[in-house]
């Protein structure tokens, strides 16, 4: 099931550790994972009011036995709600009949485990499963229809002078459409990042005030990659020309990418192409 899992899901169980060893938590439970979505997934202060980050961790502490830091490097296993909830992220990513499993089907699987302390939580505040359903049916990238034209199987997207298989983009592509991001061209700059015990780095640097178990390393990310088409984005004067591209604040894509898919219409259907 995790080989499904998209980079954001990966990093929401990621944090969802983080957060069970704050409490002290000898495992990960769905409380755990809902906050690890509070911090990655950022579609759900869309769904919750502005206050919702605070009261919901207020809500988890004061309902948790803080006990005692574990140590970072110990593996902690997941509760059989958290398994369960995963399970049903799985079935309704199937139920949706999209191919990856992201965060807005972790946040469907916590309120399917309708036992564990998240889906309290979640319910409490208004979020009702099946209009959730109805939303992300409606938002999220949906599949061809079930008898699509039929396609060359060598059907390519030319980018920066190399061939790509159209499907692999415009899966790439759907995935940032998903909301609207507001996308500005800047020059990209080496950042900042978080790096554990194990040598193992995060961006999001919060988690420099474990100041045990986190330190900060100064432009330790030294090159980057477009989110669509894996172009190097670098700041060196040997490669000038990729210095610059467009962001959202956190995903970075080329300025051809950008100006091909992601500016104007959607590019799989503009009149220009042959893609059906």
């Amino acid at each position: 099931m995790f080989e499904r899992f998209s980079e954001k899901a990966r990093r929401t169980i990621f944090f969802a550790r983080y957060e069970a060893v704050q409490f002290g938590s000898p495992c990960i439970d769905t409380e755990h994972l809902l906050l690890g979505l509070l911090r990655e997934y950022r579609g759900l202060p869309e769904l919750l009011p502005p206050e919702a980050r605070e009261e919901i961790r207020a809500k988890i502490a004061s309902g948790t036995q803080v006990r005692k830091n574990i140590p970072t490097p110990v593996d902690l296993p997941l509760t059989n709600k958290t398994k369960r909830a995963l399970n049903y992220a799985a079935d309704e990513a199937t139920r949706l009949n999209h191919k990856w499993i992201g965060p807005e089907h972790l946040l469907l699987g916590l309120l399917r485990e309708k036992e564990g302390l998240a889906a309290q939580i979640l319910q409490s505040r208004g979020l009702d499963i099946d209009k959730l359903r109805e939303h992300f049916a409606k938002n999220l990238y949906q599949p061809p229809p079930p008898n699509p034209p039929r396609r060359r199987r060598d059907h390519t997207v030319d980018i920066h002078g190399f061939a790509w298989h159209a499907e692999t983009i415009r899966q790439r592509v759907s995935e940032l459409r998903t909301f609207n991001w507001h996308w500005h061209k800047t020059s990209w700059k080496p950042r900042d990042v978080a790096v554990d015990s194990e040598g193992k780095i995060s961006f999001d640097l919060t988690l420099l005030e474990d100041k045990q178990n986190f330190t900060r390393s100064p432009g330790a990310w030294k090159k980057d990659r477009c989110t669509i088409c894996g172009w190097e984005l670098c700041d060196s004067a040997d490669n000038p020309g990729h210095g610059a591209a467009y962001t959202n604040g956190r995903d970075w894509v080329c300025e051809e990418c950008y100006e091909k898919f992601l500016k104007g219409p959607d590019y799989f259907e503009s009149p220009h192409s042959d893609i059906t």
